[in-house]
C-alpha cells in the first residue's frame, strides 16, 4: 500500500513538471504578485491534473474517446483561451516596486481558474496522465489502497511540484531588477501567445 501512495504522489509531481504555459503562468504571476499569487495558479492547475487522474483511473476510453472525436474544436477553443491568457500577460502593466499587496481570496480564485483554463486547454495532458497512471501500474481493480487516498496522493504530489516552483520564482524574483522582471513578463506573456496559436494551428490541420 505505501509503494501505491508514493507512486500515486510521483504520478502527481511528473504531470506538473514539463515546462508549458501553466508553468509561465506561475512564475509570471510570482513575479508580480508574490509567491502566494504564484501557488494559487499551481492550485487551479493540481486541480485539473487531478481530475485528469480520476478520469485515467476510472474511465479514459469513454472520456479519451470524446476528445478524440472533438480533438480539433478542442485545440481551437483552448489554444485561443491560452493566447488570450498570454496576451493579457503581455499588456499587463508593468510592475514599479517590488513590494506586494497580499493576494486576496478573489485574486487567487482568478489565478487558479486562469491556470486551470490553461490546463484543460491541453488535450493531449489527459493521455500524458493516463500513460503516468499506466506507467506506475496503479489499477483501481487491484491497488489495496483505497482509491480516494491515491487520488489524494495525486493531488498532493502536484500541489507540491507547484509550490516548489512557486517558492523558487519568488527566490529568483528578488534578485532581479525591475526593468528584468518587466522583460521577463512580456517574454512569458509572448511565449503563452506562441503556445495558444500553435494549439489553433494544429486544430485547424486536424479538420
Amino acid at each position: 500500500m505505501f509503494v501505491e501512495l508514493i507512486k500515486a504522489f510521483l504520478v502527481g509531481v511528473i504531470a506538473s513538471a514539463p515546462p508549458g504555459p501553466v508553468s509561465l503562468l506561475v512564475v509570471q504571476k510570482t513575479f508580480c504578485h508574490g509567491r502566494g499569487a504564484g501557488f494559487a495558479a499551481g492550485v487551479g492547475s493540481a486541480v485539473v491534473d487531478t481530475f485528469y487522474a480520476v478520469v485515467s483511473l476510472f474511465a479514459f476510453m469513454l472520456i479519451g474517446d470524446f476528445f478524440t472525436r472533438n480533438e480539433a474544436w478542442i485545440m481551437l477553443a483552448g489554444g485561443l483561451l491560452v493566447a488570450l491568457v498570454g496576451l493579457s500577460m503581455f499588456r499587463r502593466k508593468p510592475i514599479k516596486t517590488l513590494k506586494v499587496a497580499d493576494t486576496t481570496k478573489a485574486k487567487a480564485v482568478q489565478y487558479a481558474l486562469q491556470a486551470a483554463g490553461c490546463a484543460l486547454a491541453n488535450p493531449g495532458a489527459m493521455a500524458y496522465m493516463f500513460a503516468l497512471v499506466a506507467l506506475m501500474g496503479l489499477d483501481v481493480s487491484e491497488t489495496v489502497a483505497p482509491v480516494w487516498l491515491i487520488i489524494l496522493l495525486v493531488f498532493a504530489g502536484a500541489l507540491t511540484w507547484w509550490f516548489s516552483l512557486a517558492y523558487a520564482a519568488n527566490k529568483m524574483r528578488n534578485s532581479f531588477e525591475i526593468k528584468t522582471l518587466n522583460r521577463v513578463n512580456k517574454v512569458a506573456g509572448a511565449v503563452v501567445v506562441g503556445f495558444g496559436l500553435v494549439l489553433m494551428v494544429r486544430g485547424v490541420i486536424l479538420f
